[in-house]
């Protein structure tokens, strides 16, 4: 059973060390649910994606930087589970 996706923001909030200026948003598609964290400075190792996908299940998926400002795209396959609301980040 997957954990929720505020959890996941939570845990990759944790693990990963966002310096300065980010921001995070919620997008879904195709039975996939992603997290995209905007970031002007991060740090990011090997250990703490596989600290991520171990608690989350979300693998990183793409970075996308353009004029100083990185997108680190994680994502995940949805679990079809019954009444189960995701909660939409704008």
């Amino acid at each position: 059973m997957q954990i929720q996706i505020d959890e996941c923001i939570d845990w990759i909030l944790h693990t990963v060390e966002f310096k300065k200026n980010f921001n995070y948003k919620y997008a879904s598609g195709e039975g996939w649910e992603f997290l995209i964290f905007g970031a002007d400075d991060y740090y990011l190792n090997m250990k703490a994606l596989a600290k991520i996908e171990k608690t989350t299940g979300m693998v990183l998926v793409q970075i996308k930087s353009s004029d100083g400002n990185a997108d680190l795209w994680f994502g995940r396959k949805m679990e079809a589970i019954e009444n189960n609301v995701k909660k939409r980040i704008a």
